[in-house]
């Protein structure tokens, strides 16, 4: 879907762009219309599209919308859309126990058995590190059977048939920290274990202790879900048979491995808050982007984030895949930028789109040294 434009072809339309022009196009607006050109052919309503952002030194410098939020009304995405962050909302799962651990309510080290009465005997070695680096040996929830006969959005499911199913399952797939398994549960048990410490609602926690704070006016926990709030993205899937776009509804109103709604706006605030001003503060900091080794060799995780590289570039990075949703949301801490980019249908690639935008970004970077 998205191609990678060579590099020489790049520098000559950028080149022939400035020559225009007595001054030096402000790269922001140079940067804006290369961005424009990657989503050409998603210039109008009549399919869904994408929010795109660049964040550069806590400034958001990028905020563009392609496509359409609603396909039947014909409204557009705009950078105050909010969209299903899928399993993005896994750092804010993560934000909600640094919380934690920064006020010394909770530690990594903590036995999970030890805030929660009633687990299971054999999830009793499980440790609050091993959920949040995805090494509890818990299996994932949706490949166990569902008491409301399946795991599909449709089923209506919620997070306590989710940790039913895993809680009955009564076994684990290896010994906690022997080895790494993505899996949903970890990030929901923390989620509930959160939110009965403070004997309210997760959805209210995250509102009251991070969203209401930044100033995230346009962000929440879809659960119970809310179909109301707007400006929401409406999800699609593509239709074979009738060769059109179809909607793909929320209805199971799970959340902590997902669930949150957020808009481009508002997650360039966090991503300010998290890594360029003070909102948060190192220590916060330091907590979420926190890796530790288990026995095992994946030690890149750190709080519902992931370090890794991108053109020998360093980046802090995750993405999400849901029913009509892709998003991904990627950091190069040595350059102080983050690229975000939410979509609302299933194909749309956002981790390629993303890097199809940083491309671009080093690109002009050539140009202008």
């Amino acid at each position: 879907m998205f191609k990678s434009y060579p590099r020489v072809l790049l520098i000559g339309l950028l080149a022939a762009t400035t020559a225009c022009f007595q001054q030096p196009i402000p790269e922001a607006l140079t940067l804006e219309a290369r961005v424009d050109a990657l989503f050409a052919n998603y210039s109008d309503t009549s399919r869904p599209g994408y929010s795109i952002g660049v964040v550069r030194k806590g400034q958001l410098v990028i905020a563009r919308g392609y496509g359409a939020a609603d396909i039947e009304t014909g409204r557009g995405v705009s950078p105050d859309t909010a969209f299903n962050l899928a399993s993005l909302s896994k750092q804010f799962t993560g934000a909600a126990l640094a919380l934690e651990i920064q006020h010394g309510q909770l530690q990594l080290v903590d036995q999970l058995a030890d805030h929660w009465d009633g687990l299971p005997d054999f999830m009793r070695g499980i440790t609050l590190g091993h959920l949040v680096y995805m090494s509890s040996g818990l299996q994932e929830y949706y490949t166990l059977p569902a008491s409301k006969g399946g795991w599909e959005s449709e089923d209506r499911f919620n997070v306590s048939d989710a940790i039913h199913a895993v809680f009955t399952s009564g076994k684990l797939q290896y010994e906690p920290g022997s080895r790494w398994s993505y899996s949903n549960i970890n990030y929901q048990l923390l989620a509930v274990l959160v939110a009965r410490k403070h004997q309210t609602g997760f959805a209210e926690h995250l509102r009251s202790s991070i969203f209401e704070p930044l100033g995230m006016t346009n962000s929440w926990v879809d659960a119970p879900i809310d179909v109301a709030r707007v400006p929401r993205a409406t999800s699609y899937v593509w239709d074979e048979q009738s060769s059109g776009w179809r909607i793909a509804p929320r209805l199971s109103p799970h959340y902590g491995g997902s669930g949150v709604f957020a808009s481009l706006r508002d997650l360039a605030v966090w991503d300010a808050a998290l890594y360029s001003s003070n909102d948060l503060g190192p220590v916060f900091r330091g907590i979420m982007l926190s890796t530790q080794r288990f026995e095992h060799d994946k030690v890149n995780d750190a709080f519902g984030l992931v370090h890794g590289s991108y053109r020998g570039i360093k980046t802090i990075w995750y993405e999400g895949s849901d029913y009509g949703v892709s998003t991904y949301m990627v950091r190069l801490p040595d350059r102080d930028e983050t690229v975000i980019c939410l979509a609302n249908f299933g194909q749309a690639d956002c981790g390629s789109a993303a890097k199809s935008v940083i491309d671009v970004i080093l690109a002009m970077d050539s140009i202008h040294q």
